[in-house]
């Protein structure tokens, strides 16, 4: 090939790469979609426990969020906990989320479960966030708040862990909850968030028949991040 078809093949290379390169970055961007979507795509009660019920639900809406609420660094250690996993507001640009728990006495495990689904603009972004979360729940490790009936309300960080869950990089945090004015045992949470591109799932369960969680969160989550891909 000749000096001058070199040069000419470099020169349409170049080109093609110029004209395809906004494509391909478009391409890596996650696609949006709003918290009212993301409530479509929550997890059915029946697929926590038979006999289980929604509780409570909430989301951002039918436009996508823009701006933050809450900045979790400076957040408070009281209202992180009374907040995370419940609502949006951390810069995310939609959240949906809700309570399955049951009012039935003829089940034969008892639980409550929480799960949410916070998107972000880009991974950027929700690599950030889970970043923060994971120093928040360092830093607020042990939390003493008043329970309105006159007594004090602790809850303790028991473990934090990094987790796996199909490939995705998860934290696991286990935290007992415990009332001066009510007798027995503290009461456990297992919070699993698990980040998979632009988007944190969270799914929590507080055992309260059982030693453990049931069924694995790990299989709900993963049932969770097939249901919110299929929106895209």
């Amino acid at each position: 090939m000749s000096f001058r078809s070199k040069v000419s093949v470099i020169a349409i290379t170049a080109a093609a790469a110029m004209m395809f390169a906004p494509a391909a970055m478009a391409l890596s961007e996650p696609v949006q979609v709003t918290g009212h979507q993301l409530k479509s795509a929550l997890l059915p009660a029946s697929d926590f426990l038979a006999g289980y019920s929604v509780g409570s639900e909430d989301d951002s809406g039918r436009h996508l969020e823009h701006g933050t609420v809450v900045k979790l660094p400076s957040q408070s250690c009281q209202d992180f906990w009374i907040l995370i996993g419940v609502v949006g507001g951390f810069g995310e640009t939609a959240y949906a989320g809700d309570l399955i728990d049951t009012k039935s006495t003829s089940v034969t495990v008892f639980e409550t479960f929480n799960q949410a689904v916070y998107q972000f603009a880009s991974t950027h972004a929700a690599a950030s966030f889970y970043s923060q979360l994971n120093a928040k729940y360092r830093s607020c490790r042990t939390v003493t708040s008043s329970d309105g009936q006159g007594g004090s309300l602790r809850r303790t960080v028991r473990s934090q862990s990094k987790q796996r869950v199909g490939g995705h990089q998860a934290l696991l945090v286990v935290d007992a909850a415990s009332d001066s004015k009510v007798a027995g045992p503290a009461l456990d949470t297992y919070s699993l968030w698990t980040i998979d591109g632009a988007d944190i799932y969270l799914i929590s369960t507080m055992p309260l028949s059982v030693p453990s969680p049931q069924p694995a969160q790990a299989s709900l989550t993963l049932k969770l991040i097939s249901r919110v891909g299929a929106l895209r």
